[in-house]
């Protein structure tokens, strides 16, 4: 009962300050960044890069109350910091030898938040891998490709990194038209789709700059190939490629614009009579 009264009270209310704290600022910290989010001013980048961080906050704090919890009750229980420090510090070796792979994961997710290479919400590409960062800590980052398959990946093995959601996103198409079409006048019709694009109700907001037709990629024996280039915003270059393939198509149908055909040639082998 003495021990109890003199280190037990303790060792209690140590655990119930740092329960308090953990508690605290689970519920106020939520709370605050949700704040600090709804201001008008904050736009779609900061916010990207305010959830990224918070996501891995709640880990790291909760990290350090536990080390901090464990250095302040070992003595309340008579066991030497010191010793234990050494001892973690002799084992802590044979430990980071055999947990490599670990320590690198956390090492290169520090780096990831720090250098602010990609965020929860963008669309990278990772060796093989394409899809959407939908969530990221200091061990692993998880993708989420266009065909629903999730993907996680341990921040050790993440290399070169593809952002296509990080500032303006290209949009370049390939148009072919057939020999002997006026390029000027397909030019005055891309451009003319381009700008109807730019001025749509729905899709003017996407558009940082307008599509148009930038110049002769080719000649070949499939027709006149032409590379049509604009810029739209960070993710939203593939929606607007579809919708700009599908305005080309039909303004050139309507204006008769003539696009190559392949052609085939059949021989047929006549059947030999005796």
């Amino acid at each position: 009962m003495d021990w109890f009264f003199d280190h037990g009270v303790r060792i209690l209310g140590i655990i119930v300050a740092l329960a308090l704290v953990y508690l605290v600022f689970r519920v106020l910290f939520p709370r605050l960044l949700a704040r600090v989010l709804s201001h008008p001013a904050v736009d779609m980048d900061f916010r990207r890069r305010v959830e990224t961080l918070a996501s891995a906050a709640n880990w790291l704090v909760l990290a350090v109350l536990i080390v901090i919890g464990l250095l302040t009750v070992l003595p309340e229980l008579g066991i030497n910091i010191a010793a234990v420090l050494t001892g973690l510090g002799i084992t802590g070796v044979a430990l980071a030898l055999g947990a490599q792979l670990l320590v690198r994961d956390l090492i290169n997710g520090i780096f990831i938040l720090l250098e602010d290479q990609f965020r929860k919400g963008d669309y990278i590409a990772v060796g093989n891998l394409q899809g959407i960062v939908e969530d990221l800590s200091l061990r692993r980052t998880v993708l989420r490709d266009w065909s629903g398959v999730l993907h996680s990946i341990p921040n050790s093995l993440i290399g070169t990194v593809s952002n296509y959601t990080r500032g303006a996103g290209g949009i370049y198409l390939t148009v072919r038209v057939a020999y002997g079409e006026d390029l000027e006048r397909v030019r005055r019709i891309v451009d003319g789709v381009g700008d109807s694009l730019a001025r749509d109700p729905v899709w003017a907001q996407h558009v940082v700059e307008p599509p148009r037709l930038a110049w002769v990629e080719a000649v070949d024996d499939q027709g006149v190939v032409l590379r049509v280039r604009g810029m739209a915003r960070p993710g939203c270059q593939w929606e607007l490629s579809g919708v700009l393939r599908q305005r080309l198509m039909e303004a050139f149908v309507r204006e008769g614009v003539r696009v190559p055909f392949p052609s085939h040639v059949l021989a047929q082998d006549e059947d030999r009579k005796g």
